[in-house]
């Protein structure tokens, strides 16, 4: 790689391998460089991930010194430098506005990635007319007051990492231990625990990019999560694990409302973003949370079939041309309808196996095989715990096809449900506040 040649810099390997900037840098002839742990680029290389034109080992990659201190070792110049995962989300932001590039370039108001409690308490207080659940810090004498059932999650976790839905007084005590005890990606401590209000409700996620302050909806997902009892003390913790991409009039008319009104409170304006919301039952909208980022989870992919869309291309062009294609499609109104759904037991490849040979559209792709545990560097294991423990699960991925949402809705459902495992699927995100709770019988989102 040619020092001189400004790169795009990413922080943070994706944790569905998809690495769609690798690809979007490639297309417009510009070096791609990842920076993530030594723990976590060895994991890449064991599960067979294509390698980035250069990869740079940093220890701790959630402190933007230590990124831009690697990068200046290197002799690394960034033309833009983005996150790939959201724990690194907040360091990204922070590098990029000392190096003056993209997406907090010299000359303008730099952007610094709010965690959820940060999130919250800014629409509070700039767009106060946007529902959320009711919250509180964890310790916050207004915890007291909130109801229950209650979800407990760390405020700068990611992929349901220590996310729990509580019942009681003593499953919230337990779910708080729990959150000090998990290492966040990477290792470390998480910064601080949120506690809010179970909502029960359908939950969406909204995809898009910001040019000059204004979002563009590229895809509205309708999201399956599945429950996930936790033997060891009891507790309930949750999955994100199926997303129904709808036809622009099935999903919610206040979502690109709630999403644009989001952006302004948070003063987000060029980038890639997505939203987390939850249409309660009794029919109002609540804000669960943004991501100043290219989801993750095969998002970008099932965008990209159901779409046509590169939804990494946009993200470049919002922050490196001056005019950004705005040519996104939709979902054609007579279908075919696409959903995905991330599988964490064989069961549910077999069963999309045979709905597959009996004539149902699913295709099924294989995740690469975990390493086991002896085969890593054991000055590696502490940091991996947290990715073994959410990522390396899923066995592989199911997408499938139908002429309508109901149609591709019960393909995922059945998938999902193979050996009679409970689906929270009307419900928020496990990264979410609000969660059916752990009683609900499967049904359709």
């Amino acid at each position: 790689m040619n020092a001189s040649v400004a790169a795009l810099v990413q922080v943070g390997a994706t944790r569905d391998g998809l690495d769609p900037y690798r690809s979007s840098a490639a297309a417009r002839n510009m070096p791609a460089v990842l920076v993530e742990t030594p723990a976590y680029l060895a994991w890449r290389r064991h599960l067979g991930r294509a390698p980035f034109d250069r990869e740079i080992e940093v220890e701790r990659p959630h402190e933007p010194g230590q990124i831009i201190a690697a990068l200046r070792a290197a002799d690394v110049t960034p033309a833009v430098l983005l996150a790939g995962f959201e724990r690194y989300a907040a360091a990204a932001f922070d590098a990029a506005e000392a190096l003056s590039v993209p997406p907090n370039p010299r000359g303008r108001e730099p952007f610094r990635a709010p965690d959820k409690a940060r999130q919250r308490s800014t629409l509070t207080e700039r767009a106060p007319h946007v529902r959320q659940p009711r919250h509180a810090l964890a310790g916050h004498e207004r915890m007291e007051a909130l109801s229950y059932p209650r979800v407990v999650k760390p405020v700068d976790g990611g992929g349901g990492l220590g996310v729990f839905l509580v019942r009681n007084a003593e499953d919230d005590r337990r779910a708080r231990r729990r959150v000090t005890r998990t290492a966040n990606y990477g290792g470390g401590a998480f910064t601080g625990t949120l506690v809010e209000e179970y909502v029960a409700g359908t939950e969406f996620s909204l995809q898009g990019v910001a040019r000059h302050g204004q979002a563009q909806v590229l895809s509205v997902c309708e999201k399956v999560v599945q429950l996930e009892p936790q033997p060891e003390d009891g507790l309930c913790g949750f999955r994100e694990a199926g997303h129904l991409m709808l036809p622009p009039d099935a999903a919610d008319p206040e979502l690109p409302a709630l999403a644009q009104t989001c952006l302004k409170a948070v003063g987000y304006r060029d980038g890639p973003f997505h939203l987390d919301a939850i249409a309660a039952h009794a029919g109002p909208l609540y804000f669960v949370e943004m991501g100043f980022r290219l989801s993750g989870g095969g998002l970008v992919a099932l965008a990209e079939r159901a779409l046509g869309v590169r939804w990494a291309d946009l993200a470049l062009a919002a922050h490196l041309d001056d005019r950004c294609p705005w040519d996104a499609g939709t979902p054609p109104a007579d279908g075919p309808i696409f959903g995905q759904l991330a599988c964490t037991r064989a069961s549910q490849l077999r069963r999309a196996e045979r709905l597959r040979r009996s004539g149902a559209l699913v295709d099924v792709v294989p995740a690469a095989p975990a390493p086991p545990l002896a085969s890593l560097d054991p000055a590696h294991v502490g940091a991996l715990a947290s990715d073994r423990q959410r990522h390396a699960v899923v066995l592989g991925r199911v997408i499938v096809r139908a002429q309508d949402a109901a149609g591709a809705r019960q393909l995922l459902i059945d998938c999902a449900t193979a050996q009679g495992e409970d689906i929270c699927a009307d419900s928020s995100s496990p990264a979410d506040a609000s969660k059916r709770p752990p009683s609900s019988t499967p049904h359709s989102p």
